[in-house]
């Protein structure tokens, strides 16, 4: 069986043009210099190859957003890698980065989706932002496309489950997962259990989307 992997993101003021200096769907958070930085030395040592990375994820981020149809597509990615940016500033350790980004993404997409206005859209129907080759392995290119597929069979209750119970580390998880059991009336137990039954279901999802790609 295939695992999921629950994390399944020099100096210089000077920025990349897509940075934000604010969050933007997601509280008054603000982008620090020291923030911005650590985020980049995560994407590359060298200053000029990290920005050149961080624009290329945006432009990704945008077109992302654009081809789910939801709008200020522009404000989702920068919103996007501040959420990312604040997560290493705060100490979390991200050994898949790109992946984490397009964790990220996913979840606000999903919030965009509870905007009022905002027309759904089949999930099946809408592509994936894809790392480029030189980002990550062809390996981990067919299981980030096979965990996309998988994750697009949940329904959409599932889907912000599974999500959300992964979502933060240590003691911010587990207030979030009381959060997500309070939100749902059940006990955190059961919580628990249809947890392990929906990664249960993914890991097997997966393990067949790869055997079919092999």
């Amino acid at each position: 069986m295939t695992p999921v992997d629950p994390q399944a993101v020099k100096h210089s003021q000077d920025k990349p043009t897509g940075a934000r200096r604010h969050g933007t769907t997601h509280g008054p958070w603000v982008l620090t210099s020291k923030a911005f930085d650590k985020l980049l030395a995560n994407l590359s040592p060298d200053r000029d190859e990290a920005g050149t990375q961080y624009e290329m994820i945006r432009t990704k981020l945008v077109r992302y957003f654009e081809s789910r149809g939801v709008g200020s597509a522009e404000a989702r990615a920068d919103d996007t890698l501040n959420r990312v940016a604040r997560r290493l500033d705060e100490g979390q350790q991200v050994e898949n980065l790109i992946g984490y980004v397009y964790r990220t993404a996913y979840l606000v997409f999903l919030e965009a989706l509870k905007e009022p206005g905002h027309d759904e859209i089949d999930p099946e129907k809408a592509p994936t932002v894809m790392p480029e080759p030189q980002f990550e392995d062809t390996e981990r290119e067919r299981r980030q496309r096979c965990f996309d597929q998988c994750l697009s069979k949940l329904t959409a209750e599932n889907l912000e489950l599974i999500l959300g119970y992964y979502r933060e580390e240590g003691r911010a998880k587990i207030d979030l997962r009381k959060q997500l059991a309070d939100g749902l009336r059940i006990p955190l137990n059961a919580l628990r259990i249809r947890a392990h039954r929906i990664r249960t279901y993914l890991e097997s999802c997966i393990a067949k989307c790869l055997a079919q790609m092999a």
